[in-house]
């Protein structure tokens, strides 16, 4: 037969054990991993070390899907592409001015 034990003691154990901790992760609305954030909705380009780098604006470059492209006309290319693929804008000042530099450049 078990031994029975005090109220007193199982409303100290009962006290002393920890909830009971949910062990399915929560799924965030932002992003999978490898996917680029929700709020990342604007595509920008910059002239670095003789590249135009295209990149979302905004978001940690761990999490950018940013490219270097040789050409203007290649860095145009690059921003339609993430635009179908993550339906993100394209930031109109740079585009214009890498229409500029892709006609230059032809």
């Amino acid at each position: 037969m078990a031994k029975k034990t005090k109220k007193s003691a199982e409303n100290i154990v009962a006290q002393t054990t920890a909830p009971p901790v949910e062990t399915t992760p929560t799924v965030t609305p932002t992003a999978k991993q490898g996917e680029v954030p929700l709020r990342a909705n604007l595509i920008v380009a910059q002239r670095k070390f003789n590249r135009w780098y295209v990149y979302f604006k905004g978001v940690a470059p761990k999490d950018n899907v940013g490219c270097g492209c040789k050409t203007a006309k290649s860095a145009i290319r690059y921003m339609h592409l993430l635009k179908a693929r993550y339906g993100a804008t394209i930031s109109q000042t740079i585009y214009e001015r890498l229409q500029f530099e892709a006609a230059r450049e032809a």
